[in-house]
């Protein structure tokens, strides 16, 4: 998605989607590392990649409310653009995950019967990673666009009042000592809701961030010391908990977008470009890693030397697969559909290219 303002383009979502997806890569990059391989590199610390996923939930609340927060309550077309943004190419990947799952079986994380197709398909709470274990993340960005929607048919003035006792509620039941039972209570009342509501702040407020920039670039800093440090100190386990793993990452997610729009640089054109592409990344890369890791493994994890030649070839892979997938499925799929919804009622443009 190519944001957009009255007068001109915000280039960098595009950057924060490129650094988030390729945080989200070393993450995995390092887990794969971990399992396959006798001396891995890196350390715990680099689990703050996953960091990456609380940034794409900043910018996912920054881009609705840009796009979305001056106009009229939205209608049916809001909601179908929104499901046809995520759903066709993580369909498309989750269909090879399940071949994967057929092909490969008892030597992936879970066996073929523990999967629940329809649930997965449809991206519902269920307790349960889906088949694609990175889609969980796409029930929340599914939830907040509904959350949003509803919001928009209140009054204006009545809007913000909506999000404080959404924003209220949410941190209330993250701090209870005790879970709550339901899948789907616990997505209504998820910490992660706060980090979209925040990038609808930053959206809310876009204007004057410059004033702020310095103040935004050391929360920033200071942001990625804390989830260093946590995750380097507890590792996996720390962030577990919903509720920490928001408290150890909000700052860094806020403060880097904060400070990336506020500072307004401009990086070669191949970070927007890999920006387009992160969703396409970000879907693919675990099976990516998952068969470039087995392939190391098998040839040589004994040898130190190996670590360091997976990262950089895994991340290259990613890079590759994600470009491919992108111009060769996301977007001609996605220019498709959205043509056949505009079809149905044709309206004037949006200030949206996806």
């Amino acid at each position: 998605m190519t944001v957009t303002g009255a007068h001109k383009t915000i280039p960098e979502i595009q950057y924060l989607r490129m650094i988030a997806v390729l945080l989200v890569v070393i993450a995995h990059l390092y887990q794969a590392n971990v399992r396959f391989f006798a001396q891995p590199l890196l350390g715990d610390f680099a689990y703050a990649g996953f960091g990456g996923v609380d940034v794409f939930f900043v910018v996912s609340g920054f881009i609705i409310h840009h796009l979305y927060s001056r106009k009229a309550a939205p209608g049916w077309r809001y909601y179908v653009n929104r499901l046809n943004r995520i759903l066709p190419l993580y369909w498309f990947f989750t269909a090879l995950a399940v071949a994967g799952y057929w092909v490969m079986g008892d030597s992936l994380t879970r066996d073929l019967a523990e999967l629940d197709l329809w649930t997965s398909l449809l991206l519902l709470p269920s307790g349960s990673p889906p088949i694609l274990v990175i889609g969980w993340t796409l029930t929340h960005e599914l939830y907040f666009y509904l959350v949003f929607g509803l919001m928009m048919l209140a009054p204006p003035a009545m809007r913000g009042w909506a999000a404080g006792v959404w924003a209220g509620a949410s941190l209330i039941m993250a701090l209870q000592s005790e879970p709550l039972i339901s899948p789907w209570l616990n997505l209504i009342f998820s910490p992660f809701n706060l980090l979209f509501l925040a990038g609808t702040m930053l959206s809310a407020h876009y204007r004057h961030l410059a004033r702020l920039r310095w103040p935004l670039l050391v929360v920033a800093i200071a942001g990625a010391g804390l989830a260093m440090f946590w995750t380097g100190s507890q590792g996996l386990a720390g962030i577990e908990n919903r509720t920490i793993r928001v408290a150890a990452f909000l700052p860094f997610a806020v403060g880097l977008s904060g400070s990336l729009l506020a500072w307004a640089p401009r990086w070669p054109e191949l970070a927007a470009r890999i920006g387009d592409w992160s969703y396409a990344i970000y879907l693919s890369h675990i099976l990516v890693i998952g068969i470039m890791a087995r392939l190391f493994a098998t040839v040589a994890a004994e040898h130190s030397w190996s670590g360091w030649l997976l990262y950089p070839a895994c991340l290259a892979a990613c890079l590759l697969v994600g470009a491919i997938s992108h111009y060769g499925v996301e977007r001609p799929i996605l220019l498709r559909l959205k043509a056949l919804i505009n079809q149905t009622a044709p309206v004037a443009p949006k200030r949206e290219t996806d």
